[in-house]
């Protein structure tokens, strides 16, 4: 898990030489370890990955206006990319619905920090709050969702990767 949050923190650094959003928000290779902990290992250590990784992001990377927004912009959403891990997701064919999911949920973190935290912005694309955040959001966690799920179906294929460990 520790390997994980460190190529996760690479990663993330790494998305720094994508395009970003001019107020926060880039493509998250970071997740990609995160996705891989929880769907082998699953929920709990999914959670505790993306919880530490969140927590290395906001150390090292953090922007803030409200102390409410960076919990709701670092560590909530890496914790919530665990929930690829949950059970239903690790059986049979479902990995990317795990996937789908946990970026799904980070997305909302994102969309909810937006709407209130810097709904201001909206008015200068003469939008309200709402769509703007969920516009804004989108335009970067979208990849990040697609990238990963890109990058995770080869994977899976690979069995030695998915095989349980033996001590």
């Amino acid at each position: 898990m520790g390997i994980a949050v460190a190529l996760g923190a690479a990663l993330s650094y790494v998305s720094k030489l994508l395009p970003h959003m001019p107020m926060g928000g880039t493509v998250a290779l970071g997740s990609i370890p995160v996705f891989y902990i929880a769907l082998k290992r699953g929920l709990r250590d999914g959670l505790l990955t993306g919880l530490a990784l969140g927590l290395i992001t906001m150390a090292t990377d953090w922007w803030f206006v409200h102390p409410v927004q960076i919990i709701l912009d670092y560590p909530l959403p890496g914790l919530l990319l665990g929930l690829a891990g949950l059970p239903v997701f690790r059986r049979g064919h479902n990995w990317w619905m795990g996937i789908v999911t946990g970026g799904l949920a980070r997305y909302a973190c994102h969309v909810v920090s937006g709407l209130v935290f810097f709904a201001a912005y909206a008015k200068d694309w003469n939008m309200s709050p709402l769509p703007y955040s969920l516009a804004y959001n989108a335009l970067y966690m979208v990849p990040s969702i697609v990238i990963a799920l890109a990058v995770m179906a080869p994977l899976r294929r690979v069995k030695a990767l998915w095989e349980p460990e033996t001590d």
